[in-house]
């Protein structure tokens, strides 16, 4: 049985390639999506990278690329040359598959949790929940969605952001449960942090210089891609002041 030591680094890729992609493919595409979310390696780079010459590392880009299994744009770095960088789009292509509950299999319990003495091993079906359990599951439901207020709004904004200019895998799940875990103050901001962010990144490519897409949601929340934005000023309405009677103008 294999296992992934803790804090181990690893790419994951989907298995549904097996028998889609040639060996080569596959190197050129683990190493891409070893950079994110920078992937901006030169051809010598991803050369090395993967054990293969750099004439063949140009060719498999461009089979992917032709497979729509990646894009392939370009970018402008910090010297002002123009360099190419790429989009790992294999998860566009492929549907997942629904995850089944591990813990209950045709009415019956499939788990490997050892079952409580109140329930013994030879009931296989689901004991029936009692009133504490269910009062406890309506706190907690209470207590999350206390947590989560205002992320439907924050939500909607990130759904908004233009495909063009965002990833199109997004995980609201995981962005709720990312979002839960800031303090009632960020919680806040966070809505006007994203607006903040879309501007930049927009300006940026009006100007014809490269912005990196928006992340997955859950992601661009725990790498903590708002915390520049979290100082800006509150925009304030502007006030109107009132006219003072018997005055000239």
């Amino acid at each position: 049985m294999s296992f992934i030591p803790e804090n181990t680094p690893f790419i994951a890729l989907p298995t549904a390639l097996k028998g889609k992609v040639t060996p080569y493919q596959l190197s050129v595409l683990w190493v891409l999506q070893s950079y994110y979310p920078n992937i901006w390696p030169s051809y010598t780079k991803i050369a090395e990278d993967s054990m293969m010459s750099r004439s063949k590392v140009i060719k498999t880009v461009e089979e992917l690329v032709e497979l729509n299994l990646l894009q392939k744009q370009f970018r402008v770095d910090e010297y002002g040359q123009k360099t190419n960088c790429y989009r790992v789009t294999i998860w566009n292509q492929l549907k997942a598959l629904p995850v089944p509950n591990a813990s209950i299999h045709a009415g019956s319990l499939v788990s490997t949790t050892p079952v409580s003495d109140k329930y013994p091993p030879s009931v296989s079906q689901l004991p029936p929940q009692s009133s504490t359990a269910t009062l406890t599951k309506t706190m907690l439901s209470k207590t999350n969605n206390y947590k989560t207020k205002g992320f439907d709004t924050f939500w909607k904004t990130y759904r908004s952001i233009s495909p063009t200019m965002r990833v199109v895998s997004q995980s609201k799940k995981l962005a709720k449960e990312q979002y839960a875990k800031l303090n009632r103050k960020t919680q806040e901001k966070l809505t006007r942090c994203l607006e903040a962010d879309i501007r930049a990144r927009s300006k940026q490519l009006k100007n014809d210089s490269f912005a990196p897409l928006f992340p997955d949601c859950f992601r661009w929340i725990k790498n903590g891609q708002y915390e520049q934005y979290l100082e800006l000023p509150t925009q304030q309405k502007p006030t109107t002041l009132r006219k003072l009677k018997n005055t000239p103008f």
